[in-house]
């Protein structure tokens, strides 16, 4: 296969413990979680560690990430999740290959002994939260409709406060919502006091937009964008923002979501189904059922399915309105998923585009600006 496999996100659990309003795994178009196991069992582990190492070692890869994760993936409890890194890590090893594990959580179940298997496992965590307790209650409830703020805050909290925590936490993820101002937002960046403030557009497509229209989040990110960058401080990352930067400098870096690069990503499911990027559940039910089972598949044999050969291309994939435009190289026509149409097909530039596309030039401009006037070529 052209670009071979080197970031896993492992289902280690399939269930929640919140019921977020815009939940791409469980409020949107799929219902396919409704069938898969609770957990990622030691046999799943192993089938996938020997895939993954089998798979590493065929294209001579040093390193891999493993981003477990769910649902909710401190669900799976404390021995699996223990389990799970010492099987993968082992196994690896015995292949030469390196394996760095991240997990993205809701930090409801985060607790002392939490935070010490995870340090001593070598696993980051990362929290989504998605602002001021107005902001972040109006949609990240458990399922008896109950606001999750203070419990996420406490997480944030312990982890900052536990002598181990800066071992395996930095940064927060928030969906954008349009409603909070850009500024409101900073503040609370503030109050947190953590290094990374990620952000992630709302899972829709042409076919499901999102739940603002295209100007609002062309506006809000611009204008998060200014109070980010106008801050200027050294230790205060958004790597939306960062990654788009490097690119505009020509650095070789890419992500699932922006960039144009070809994918490098696959996802396990607890019953060891092989599948592209999750985010594709916000397209149709079943979308990323592609009948492929860590059990029967070499992870090779994926290269010849449509969906993944489509998701692999990169810029080379797009259809010719984004082929055309000048903010291609930096965008990558957005995330595939948000570029799903009404004809069922992917060939058309993301719904986000309209925010994109403005958002990338506003970028480019503010570097341009900043810059002393014999440097301002090298971004030009």
């Amino acid at each position: 296969m052209s670009t071979p496999f080197s970031t896993f996100v492992v289902k280690v659990a399939s269930r929640c413990n919140l019921n977020c309003d815009y939940c791409y795994m469980y409020n949107l178009e799929d219902r396919t979680y409704r069938n898969q196991p609770a957990v990622l069992t030691d046999e799943v582990a192993r089938n996938a560690a020997g895939r993954i190492a089998a798979h590493a070692v065929a294209h001579d890869l040093g390193a891999v990430h493993f981003i477990m994760h769910g649902g909710e993936p401190l669900l799976a409890g404390k021995r699996r999740i223990a389990r799970i890194a010492t099987i993968v890590r082992e196994l690896l090893a015995l292949h030469h290959v390196q394996v760095r594990f991240s997990m993205q959580s809701n930090g409801m179940l985060i607790d002392d002994e939490w935070i010490e298997l995870l340090a001593d496992h070598a696993i980051r965590i990362g929290v989504s939260v998605d602002g001021p307790r107005e902001v972040h209650d109006q949609h990240r409830l458990d399922h008896f409709g109950n606001g999750s703020f203070d419990r996420v805050i406490g997480a944030i909290e312990r982890l900052k406060s536990h002598p181990r925590g800066p071992e395996i936490f930095s940064n927060v993820l928030a969906v954008v919502d349009t409603d909070i101002d850009p500024e409101a937002l900073l503040e609370f960046w503030d109050e947190i006091d953590v290094v990374g403030f990620d952000l992630s557009l709302p899972h829709a497509n042409h076919l499901h937009p999102p739940p603002a229209p295209i100007e609002a989040y062309r506006d809000w990110l611009i204008a998060f964008f200014d109070g980010w960058f106008d801050r200027n401080k050294a230790n205060r990352h958004v790597r939306y923002f960062e990654n788009m930067m490097r690119m505009m400098f020509g650095c070789q870096i890419s992500t699932d979501n922006i960039g144009g690069k070809p994918v490098d990503v696959l996802v396990i499911e607890t019953d060891g189904s092989l599948e592209p990027t999750d985010a594709f559940k916000c397209c149709f039910d079943g979308v990323t059922k592609l009948g492929a089972n860590l059990a029967t598949t070499a992870l090779d044999e994926l290269a010849d399915n449509p969906l993944i050969e489509a998701f692999q291309k990169g810029s080379a994939g797009l259809c010719k309105t984004c082929q055309s435009c000048e903010a291609r190289d930096i965008c990558g026509g957005g995330y595939m998923p948000h570029r799903f149409g009404t004809d069922g097909s992917f060939d058309h530039p993301s719904v986000y585009c309209g925010a994109l596309k403005p958002l990338v030039h506003h970028i480019h401009g503010r570097i341009k600006d900043s810059l002393p006037a014999q440097m301002q070529g090298i971004a030009a």
